[in-house]
């Protein structure tokens, strides 16, 4: 028997709803397609690889920057600077030299007792003896003399200045060989055996007990202390306040870069150690 086919009313209401439903998803479709379009074109004008959306951009490391130090080219040279300290009643309390020696590149520094004894103008005396009689330059040429040596630079500071020096460059290690346990009528020192990081008064009251062993020690100490305190790029702060605070024939050209005296022993100051007299004093003696 034959179905009869159903019959379906739609009304003008549900087709005016279907026109509107295409029309939209026809609009969207022609905004996505246009969007799509227009981003390729924009991207295709501006040279834009699309290969960058899928393998990443290669980088190169960008190079290591190279600085030059202002010691890449110091010319060293051999010198020699006597060091003294002198106590506040104008007593020798250090002597020492610090030399630098351009073959082995390194320096030295080294310290003579003040009581040992020198001829000098014709008299033998001790070093306090001959500093009390001809003053500095007496005391800088008898070294001199005793040791056979040529003193390029020297520098002679009180124990105030030296107190001064240690406060601006920080306290200086010194290996303290056993402990020390000392009252004096003028001063007292308390140290422990060691490595101790020495205040300006801790290191001069030292200074006063070391044998000149000790103070050998102790003026390496220092001298390592303050070539790395030395600012390389400009060393000239430090400079200028120690030789205001000393007694000195350094000058501003010691200082020039590469060229000053300054800068030979900036450029050795990894390599300071505590060194021998020359074997001439052993004659002087």
């Amino acid at each position: 028997m034959r179905r009869k086919p159903r019959l379906r009313f739609t009304s003008e209401q549900k087709l005016k709803a279907r026109r509107t439903r295409a029309f939209i998803l026809a609009f969207a479709a022609f905004v996505l397609v246009f969007g799509v379009a227009s981003v390729f074109l924009f991207l295709h004008s501006v040279d834009f690889d699309l290969n960058n959306l899928v393998a990443p951009e290669e980088t190169t490391a960008a190079p290591a920057e190279t600085t030059t130090t202002p010691l890449a080219s110091v010319q060293l040279q051999n010198a020699n600077v006597f060091y003294t300290c002198v106590d506040s009643d104008d007593r020798v309390l250090l002597l020492s030299i610090i030399s630098s020696d351009a073959d082995s590149e390194s320096v030295y520094v080294y310290a003579i007792s003040p009581a040992q004894t020198a001829s000098y103008n014709g008299e033998a005396l001790s070093f306090s003896a001959i500093y009390q009689k001809f003053g500095f330059a007496g005391l800088r040429d008898s070294v001199a003399n005793a040791l056979g040596i040529s003193v390029e630079r020297y520098l002679k500071q009180t124990e105030a200045q030296l107190r001064q020096v240690i406060g601006e460059i920080g306290d200086i290690p010194v290996s303290v060989p056993e402990a020390i346990e000392y009252r004096g009528t003028d001063y007292t020192l308390f140290l422990d055996a060691g490595e101790q990081n020495l205040t300006g008064d801790l290191f001069v009251k030292y200074l006063r007990y070391a044998d000149v062993e000790q103070q050998a020690q102790a003026a390496c100490a220092l001298t390592q202390k303050l070539l790395s305190a030395f600012d390389l790029a400009d060393p000239s702060p430090l400079f200028n306040s120690i030789c205001n605070l000393s007694d000195t024939n350094f000058s501003v050209m010691d200082c020039a870069q590469s060229g000053g005296l300054l800068y030979t022993f900036l450029a050795l100051r990894d390599a300071v150690s505590v060194g021998a007299p020359p074997t001439s004093w052993e004659a002087a003696e």
